[in-house]
């Protein structure tokens, strides 16, 4: 949430009800029984957690941008980073098995639906799809090649370096050994404004960008560290993707 002058200061990384607006008086609410609610003024319901009778006792927005659902020995009953939709914040995690494995472009600035691209965790890759069949990127680990190893789950950090003082972002992969990796073999942006508040988001165009906060800045207070397809070098010298491999960026499907 945010004015119109602040607008860039908020923007919005998790939504219950994508393609489902609710109308004037609509109520949020947790109900005695644990189930946290979304209905329309006339009671219809549009979304809810589906955690009645399961030990809810309370609710919280936490500072990682997590908005759970509590039992009464703080465990969470139910929590938002299971549920994305084009976002992953810090410490947020995709699962190939057991929990979210993908997230969601939305369909078009004004149209808030799903959109046409999907960000996928698979047992041996991560990838990008177009309309879930057309696969126009991935990146594959040669810690994959031998049998019997999968990808768990990819998580985004603020990974400390040994060799300076700045942090710096990475998508972390686990292995069923245990072993860990960074995602795509380069940092994605060294966090040099004194702040952990990021996200990596999946655009409209098919294209994964991240961003960091900038904090004390009142006009463009995030910042754009890092982004899949791009003709520029990093701070580096290391060549991204190129953004023809884009499946509409340079002509329909063309080279």
């Amino acid at each position: 949430m945010g004015t119109r002058r602040d607008g860039t200061v908020m923007p919005w990384v998790w939504e219950a009800n994508r393609g489902k607006p609710v109308r004037e008086n609509a109520t949020f609410s947790l109900g005695s029984d644990g189930n946290l609610i979304l209905a329309e003024a006339n009671g219809r319901i549009v979304w809810q957690t589906n955690t009645a009778n399961k030990g809810v006792v309370g609710f919280a927005i936490l500072s990682d941008g997590n908005v759970v659902l509590r039992d009464s020995k703080g465990n969470f009953v139910w929590q938002s980073f299971d549920s994305p939709t084009d976002t992953l914040l810090v410490g947020q995690t995709l699962r190939v098995r057991g929990g979210p494995y993908k997230l969601v472009s939305r369909e078009s600035v004004t149209n808030n639906v799903d959109g046409v691209y999907s960000f996928v965790i698979e047992p041996k890759r991560l990838a990008l799809y177009y309309k879930n069949n057309m696969r126009y990127w991935s990146s594959t680990f040669p810690e994959l090649n031998r049998e019997n190893v999968t990808l768990v789950n990819a998580t985004l950090r603020i990974a400390e370096t040994e060799y300076e003082e700045n942090n710096f972002h990475s998508l972390t992969c686990n292995i069923e050994n245990g072993q860990f990796f960074e995602f795509p073999s380069i940092d994605m942006g060294t966090v040099r404004y004194n702040s952990s508040l990021s996200y990596l988001r999946l655009g409209i165009d098919g294209n994964l960008r991240l961003y960091t906060y900038r904090a004390n800045v009142r006009g463009n207070a995030w910042s754009l560290l890092y982004t899949l397809f791009d003709r520029r070098e990093n701070e580096n010298g290391m060549i991204f993707e190129d953004e023809c491999q884009l499946p509409n960026r340079c002509g329909k499907f063309g080279l």
